[in-house]
């Protein structure tokens, strides 16, 4: 591929539930290609699903599009595209390619279960094919006897026998256009040269080869990607984890991260120099740079969400002091998260693997939980030793004026103390005093996020354990 060549792609989710992290890959698979070659990314809502399809979904989607970056050049609703499939159901019909069918439905469901029963792949083969009936389901003329053959660029070559699709439906009417006939029309009407979509689109493919054909149109490039597995190999559902994008979203994730995650997902760069450590983390142009549909994998791609933790922390971490307060500031929903001031945010970058843990730091800081009094010690340290110390840094705390207590006021004021009993002897008692735990942000930085009096309490309660 190069630069000269017209390369459009396109997704097409249909407005019936929220946008996935499957959905996700899709789009950003087509948007790197597009970016790669200097060709059109296209949005294309299929929403023939009258019943099914909400406003709400299509929002969704958007929105989802939206945040991770992946804008489209072209969009486009099939809802208001009907006189177009109306104009090829005509043609179909005029050309004998395509007749209503007369059986009902209850007619057509006892020749499937028939079917099923004698082990045979359930399909219509229309008995009647009378050019006379003007009403029914529209379906396609399926006198082919020669294979399909698809050349997939992940799969290779795919052969299908047609004998098994029998006449398959393509509209309820000529109002109500179904997927295969609606997909296989707009393909060619927006030019699309590629259709890069997940493996489980193979089963419909040779019944838009079938119709394009009638229709005398080009075939775009077929690639199918692997599907989603959880952990268990399963396909990836909701047991996984966390499906909607909206779901990550308002945990937190940042869109980078996402991103990032899910290129990685049956897909994989090109080795790096020898001896060189392989990356996985990648900036969106840099993707770009190394995307090429030859590089997808064949097999399921498994998403282990805690990979997508770990992105998230790293690209957490790349933040400046500015970023995160900003992209932090929205997460913060507790009484007890407001009372912070914002600037004292980044303290927690290090400490958290989403933006909404913020919020549950601070809480779990600002409401101090009952502890053991064996969290005050560290090492062999003995209990009257650290009593003193925990009464030595009260008494000098104590004094420093409330309207200038702060974590570098207390800092200067205990420097001479640590100077004299080290900084483990000082700073791990005045830490697990405030904190109440082994493990948590710096003893001036506890002390900048409470006041002077929660300090001093907090102090006098953790001497009385002791």
């Amino acid at each position: 591929m190069n630069k000269t060549n017209n390369i459009r792609v396109r997704i097409a989710p249909s407005p019936t539930g929220f946008f996935h992290i499957g959905t996700a890959r899709t789009a950003l698979f087509n948007w790197l290609f597009a970016r790669k070659h200097g060709g059109a990314f296209i949005v294309r809502i299929e929403d023939t699903d009258r019943e099914r399809s909400k406003a709400e979904f299509e929002v969704d989607i958007t929105e989802s599009l939206e945040w991770l970056g992946l804008v489209p050049d072209e969009f486009y609703r099939q809802s208001e595209r009907t006189e177009i499939y109306k104009k090829y159901l005509e043609k179909l019909l005029k050309e004998r390619k395509a007749f209503y069918c007369a059986h009902s439905i209850e007619e057509l469901e006892q020749e499937s279960e028939r079917q099923k029963k004698a082990g045979q792949v359930p399909c219509h083969l229309c008995d009647d094919r009378d050019a006379r009936i003007t009403e029914g389901i529209i379906r396609f003329k399926n006198n082919e006897t020669d294979a399909i053959i698809i050349g997939d660029l992940i799969r290779g070559e795919i052969r299908f026998d047609p004998r098994l699709i029998g006449d398959f439906a393509l509209a309820r009417n000529l109002e109500e256009p179904l997927y295969n006939f609606a997909n296989t029309v707009d393909d060619r009407e927006m030019d699309m040269s590629h259709v890069i979509r997940g493996e489980d689109h193979i089963s419909n493919t040779p019944k838009q080869i079938l119709v394009g054909r009638a229709l005398g149109f080009t075939q775009p490039r077929w690639t199918h990607v692997p599907l989603l597995l959880g952990s268990d190999r399963s396909k990836l559902s909701k047991r996984h984890g966390a499906l909607a994008v909206r779901e990550y979203r308002a945990q937190g994730y940042l869109p980078e991260a996402m991103l990032n995650f899910v290129a990685l997902l049956g897909w994989h760069p090109p080795a790096g120099k020898r001896g060189e450590r392989e990356r996985e983390v990648f900036s969106r142009d840099e993707l770009v740079e190394l995307f090429s549909l030859e590089r997808i994998q064949k097999a399921g791609a498994i998403a282990e969400m805690q990979k997508l933790d770990w992105f998230n922390r790293e690209y957490l971490k790349k933040l400046s002091d500015k970023e995160f307060i900003d992209r932090a500031a929205p997460f913060i929903s507790s009484p007890e998260g407001k009372r912070v001031p914002k600037e004292l945010l980044p303290i927690f970058k290090k400490r958290i693997t989403r933006l909404s843990d913020v919020d549950q730091e601070i809480r779990s800081i600002i409401n101090l939980s009952d502890y053991e009094a064996g969290v005050l010690l560290k090492g062999d340290r003995e209990g009257a030793h650290v009593c003193m110390i925990i009464d030595t840094i009260l008494n000098i705390l104590s004094r420093i004026d409330p309207q200038k207590f702060s974590g570098v006021t207390a800092r200067e004021a205990l420097d001479p103390l640590v100077k004299k009993e080290g900084i483990g002897s000082v700073l791990w008692p005045l830490r697990a005093s405030l904190s109440g735990k082994e493990v948590s942000i710096g003893p001036f930085e506890l002390v900048d996020i409470l006041e002077k009096d929660e300090v001093v309490r907090r102090l006098i309660v953790a001497r009385n354990k002791l």
